[in-house]
């Protein structure tokens, strides 16, 4: 592909967008994705004036040249202009030389090593496009985020669980929309660091009690045990993680451990879970919940993730 035609999918693509670029409480979201905008194996996103493109095989790679003389042609003409652009290599590696190979390489303007601010459904959230592979915002749950609000004020939401919370952007927002008080539990303590500082760049008072390192199905148990009660959860696994003792899967633990869930959410409290695979159907997400809880609102990854016709994100809002 040349850069003609790089320019002409690129340019599709933003004016498919342009309506996003004038929204006043979100300055990050997709630019192009992948195939659903007509080129598998490259995505590029929009970070407050920066865009991240990367790519996720060789045939792009070969190509790259080509996609980021495009880009840059195409991109320094969106509303606000561009302050810079990175490129990150998300091939598959192995080998010691993983965390400098997940380093974006620096194509245009000057990029803060401290990472970026971006606004998303109104809420402050860092970003950091230059280190490891996720930038600690999940683009695609702005639509689903943005419905929240409602449900908050309808079910009179106070107290939050977010479990696998990374970087707890679903607490801030929630607690930027009146719920009280949220606990965030995560298997890394780096992301747990990054959460807490989410909350400090949104004047959030931080209580040590309010995150929590470990094994989030164990400290289901563990709440059950104190007779802990949670109003609102959130359960937004990895389709698989694993720590020293054990292994998570999608597939195998997603309905045992809502069954196990059931038992610390007050009676009519919401649930908003989540499943991020191709591989798992609408139907078989359904059917993880427990037949006694209803659902009231189900969606799919936002739209600027444009896809044709296999959205890879279930994510439902339940009550019990």
């Amino acid at each position: 592909m040349n850069k003609a035609d790089f320019i002409k999918l690129f340019s599709i693509a933003i004016e498919k967008r342009i309506s996003l670029f004038g929204s006043s409480d979100t300055n990050c979201f997709r630019l192009f994705n992948a195939e659903g905008d007509g080129l598998d194996g490259i995505t590029a996103d929009f970070y407050s004036g920066y865009i991240l493109i990367q790519y996720f095989n060789h045939n792009v790679e070969e190509n790259l040249k080509a996609a980021i003389n495009a880009a840059l042609s195409v991109y320094k003409s969106v509303p606000g202009g561009l302050q810079g652009l990175l490129v990150k290599n998300r091939m598959n590696i192995s080998g010691n030389d993983y965390t400098e190979a997940r380093r974006s390489e620096i194509i245009e303007g000057i990029y803060p090593e401290e990472g970026i601010t971006v606004l998303q459904n109104n809420i402050k959230a860092q970003a950091d496009l230059l280190n490891g592979q996720s930038t600690g915002v999940f683009l695609d749950m702005r639509e689903t985020r943005s419905r929240l609000p409602e449900f908050y004020k309808d079910y009179k939401v106070k107290k939050m669980l977010n479990l696998f919370c990374y970087t707890a952007l679903f607490s801030v927002h929630a607690i930027a929309n009146n719920v009280n008080s949220a606990v965030n539990v995560d298997l890394s303590r780096s992301v747990l660091v990054k959460a807490r500082e989410n909350y400090r760049i949104n004047n959030f008072h931080c209580d040590d009690r309010d995150f929590i390192y470990g094994d989030a199905i164990e400290w289901i148990r563990l709440f059950n045990k104190k007779n802990q009660l949670f109003d609102f959860a959130v359960f937004d696994p990895p389709t698989f993680a694993r720590n020293r003792k054990k292994q998570f899967s999608v597939k195998r633990d997603y309905k045992s451990s809502l069954e196990l869930l059931d038992k610390i959410i007050e009676r009519e409290g919401l649930i908003l879970s989540s499943v991020n695979s191709y591989s798992v159907s609408e139907k078989e997400y359904r059917s993880f919940h427990p037949k006694h809880w209803q659902l009231l609102m189900f969606g799919n990854e936002s739209a600027d993730f444009v896809n044709r016709g296999n959205p890879y994100l279930k994510v439902g809002l339940w009550k019990k």
